[in-house]
């Protein structure tokens, strides 16, 4: 498995993997506008991301950061049968995912967790935000706010967002968070640390948000799912099915490739190759995600 710790200056960041395996839906149905013939030269280039021709192998977890005595974890993957049954089972084949585990290795605990910060509010997102087991609800990290944008918590709490998914999960994975308590909603840019700040980038929701990093001369960006494929940064105008505004999202897309390339900044992305890092590169004039450092 490729290296997960990294630096950006004095932060601090691990890739965190829930699950990784082939996503049930084909690429002829994730992405209706691609020929399936347009995608060969991103199999050949990310072998590890399309295990078949019509197969995309998506990576879901999130990112723990360490900045300034702050303990951020970004989003909180597909969860497990008890705390996100509805997505498990369509997206998983009943598989639970390894978050917490995975936490418990690297020797942090659910009360370390100080920031929970929600990329967006979409099921593979919101997973582990409660624990698992019956009774009332409770926050898997005790200790921590949650973050995420008004715009997501606006659109994603009506009838008519969840209904459009096959299964329920907010009252599973999102509403109680309100009621505990521990729920804090963002509004543009705002600091976590001297080093983060959390920056809208609204199309793949009309919430979804990614982090600025800026420290010791160093930069990077995490972006969510701006971009949910590698393939999609030198094709930032192949529209993602998921994508609740497609115009929106393709302009953000090209924004935030713009961005990290200018700044020559990291870019790391939710559902890219674990552990998601990588800069851009330019190859006959072309603009291509290369993993590593």
């Amino acid at each position: 498995m490729p290296e997960s710790t990294f630096s950006v200056g004095n932060v601090e960041i691990v890739g965190l993997t829930d699950i990784e395996l082939e996503f049930p839906m084909p690429l002829s149905q994730l992405f209706p506008n691609v020929p399936l013939a347009a995608w060969a030269p991103y199999q050949q280039r990310y072998p590890e991301a399309f295990p078949r021709p019509d197969t995309w192998r998506p990576h879901f977890g999130g990112f723990l950061l360490r900045s300034q005595g702050r303990t951020i974890l970004v989003d909180t993957g597909m969860g497990s049968t008890v705390t996100n049954p509805g997505a498990v089972a369509m997206f998983t084949g009943g598989a639970d995912g390894h978050l917490l585990e995975e936490l418990q290795t690297l020797g942090v605990r659910p009360e370390d967790i100080d920031t929970v910060f929600l990329t967006h509010l979409h099921p593979d997102h919101v997973g582990w935000n409660l624990c698992p087991g019956g009774g009332p609800a409770q926050a898997t990290f005790p200790r921590a706010r949650y973050l995420t944008h008004r715009a997501d918590w606006e659109a994603f709490k009506t009838p008519a967002v969840q209904e459009s998914f096959p299964f329920p999960y907010w009252e599973e994975t999102i509403g109680p968070l309100e009621t505990l308590g521990v729920l804090e909603l963002l509004a543009g840019e705002q600091a976590l640390t001297g080093e983060i700040t959390a920056i809208p980038t609204p199309g793949h929701t009309p919430g979804s948000m990614g982090l600025a990093i800026v420290s010791g001369g160093q930069r990077a960006l995490i972006i969510g799912d701006v971009t949910v494929n590698p393939a999609q940064v030198t094709e930032p105008d192949w529209v993602f099915a998921f994508d609740m505004d497609p115009a929106q999202a393709v302009q953000t897309r090209k924004q935030m490739i713009e961005r990290a390339e200018t700044e020559d900044a990291l870019l790391i992305a939710c559902h890219f190759p674990h552990p998601g890092h990588g800069r851009l590169v330019r190859l006959e004039g072309r603009r291509y995600w290369q993993g590593g450092l």
